[in-house]
């Protein structure tokens, strides 16, 4: 091989953030999937282009658009990293020990409620296991744990609004929740009831483009009415807080009502079969590295064991 071949000098960073703009097609929508700034991003495709001896990028309007080179390079980008992912893989498997730095990706639920204790159990069972969090929005898990970003993603899937099946991952059923209407305690809403029992009030809805904002809607429909979003929030905490405050009512499961213990939130189980399923997003792989088994074990164990009353 030319030992003055760039190609040799390719950082792995630039790689990651042009795959990034090219599948989210602005620098904001980029550095978000990576949980980077887009400072950082735009200095790592500034890096890719000195390696490669070409800009990658081009400045476009306000935004950037990938040059020919940078198009050209990242049609080969997704296979490059794959085989890094392979080959450190491989290499780490080789030892035959629990032993490293695990990526987990995670929605906000997952973050506030099942981390701290995920990390705890972890350090007990594998301490040579060094758990690293990542806060994903729901929709974007699966892509990151195909690109590589982060080593396992924990997902959700919903029924009416399933989360695409990627190329390069697999989906684990973890454990299957039934959502319940919660209100303000004085909306005195009985202890059971049906989705279109509620089809007058308010609602706190998640935005219609997520999977969530998909599948609610779609359960009110299926009862027969249009839900009325007093406000479209994505947070779970923000969501439960305005319906505490009789701001409108909203649907939870057991995890995210966790976020909110107390008083001042009523549960309504429903009598409607409205379900979502946890999922862990586990790259396809081989070999696989003793440590992601450990902490797909350990993950396992604390979902199917945290807020499991009603």
């Amino acid at each position: 091989m030319d030992i003055t071949d760039p190609t040799r000098d390719l950082p792995w960073s630039g790689l990651r953030a042009l795959c990034a703009v090219a599948e989210h097609r602005t620098m904001t929508a980029a550095a978000a999937a990576l949980g980077y700034t887009t400072g950082a991003v735009s200095h790592q495709l500034a890096a890719l282009g000195r390696a490669l001896g070409a800009d990658v990028v081009r400045a476009h309007g306000r935004g950037v658009v990938l040059t020919e080179a940078g198009a050209a390079l990242a049609e080969h980008a997704e296979t490059l990293l794959a085989a890094q992912r392979r080959a450190v893989g491989a290499a780490r498997a080789a030892t035959g020990e629990a032993a490293g730095t695990v990526r987990l990706g995670a929605f906000a639920t997952v973050a506030a409620s099942l981390l701290p204790r995920l990390v705890a159990e972890l350090g007990g069972a594998h301490p040579q296991v060094v758990l690293e969090g990542f806060e994903l929005t729901v929709d974007d898990v699966a892509a990151a744990v195909r690109r590589g970003d982060v080593d396992l993603g924990l997902g959700l899937d919903y029924p009416r609004a399933p989360i695409p099946r990627l190329p390069g991952t697999t989906l684990r059923p973890l454990r299957t929740e039934r959502f319940a209407l919660v209100s303000a305690p004085d909306a005195e809403l009985p202890d059971r009831l049906h989705l279109a029992d509620v089809a007058h009030l308010p609602w706190i809805l998640p935005p219609a483009p997520t999977h969530y904002g998909a599948a609610v809607r779609g359960a009110c429909r299926a009862a027969g009415f249009e839900p009325r979003a007093a406000h479209e929030v994505n947070d779970t905490s923000t969501t439960l807080a305005l319906v505490a405050q009789g701001l409108g009512v909203a649907l939870a499961t057991s995890i995210m009502r966790g976020l909110r213990p107390g008083t001042d939130l009523r549960t309504s189980m429903l009598r409607d079969v409205v379900e979502r399923e946890v999922v862990l997003l586990e790259p396809v792989s081989a070999p696989r590295r003793p440590a992601l088994d450990a902490v797909a074990r350990v993950i396992e164990q604390v979902v199917h064991t945290t807020h499991v009353t009603p």
